[in-house]
């Protein structure tokens, strides 16, 4: 045995020069196409990821490494819904919560990960829609807006049991 500098759980089993990145949800930003939600294959073998972000090299945004990965681990769990920017950062929407990955440059060292909201999550990739400096989304209780502070405030207070109704009968058409 002998150390590959690698933390334990994220050493990728595929060997790293696939370039074979299939993806739900994908952003083009800063230079970098930032895809979610993938599934990397190679000639004998595929595996999915729903909780990775990944990222193209600079400039070539149809170049996505298999090295150049995040993966978010939310303590409650699910799935990658989507991605949004939000000036300048990233918005990466889970089921169950919201996390924010600042790039305040094109070095991937100095990018950092923090969940802007923990309990709230999306229920539908097609409700997130960027607005004036801020993003609006579905949620289990509330639509929400996102700030520029990357809060996010109800803006379905007055109508909360109609929307409450309407998402769990189907989430899909929020």
């Amino acid at each position: 045995l002998f150390d590959k500098g690698l933390a334990n759980g994220v050493e990728n089993p595929i060997d790293n020069t696939s370039l074979n990145v299939k993806y739900k949800y994908s952003k083009y930003m800063n230079g970098r196409n930032f895809v979610a939600n993938v599934k990397i294959t190679n000639d004998d073998e595929s595996e999915e990821h729903e909780n990775w972000v990944m990222f193209s090299e600079l400039n070539q945004p149809d170049v996505i490494p298999i090295t150049n990965y995040i993966q978010l681990k939310d303590a409650q769990g699910g799935a990658i819904v989507g991605v949004e920017s939000l000036l300048g950062d990233l918005v990466v929407f889970m089921e169950k919560g919201i996390y924010r990955l600042s790039i305040p440059s094109a070095d991937p060292t100095a990018w950092s990960l923090s969940e802007a909201e923990e309990n709230i999550g999306c229920v539908s990739t097609e409700s997130i829609t960027e607005w004036e400096g801020g993003v609006f989304f579905a949620g289990h209780e509330h639509l929400y807006y996102l700030d520029a502070n990357f809060r996010a405030t109800p803006v379905t207070m007055a109508i909360k049991d109609v929307y409450q109704d309407a998402v769990k009968s189907d989430s899909s058409s929020i």
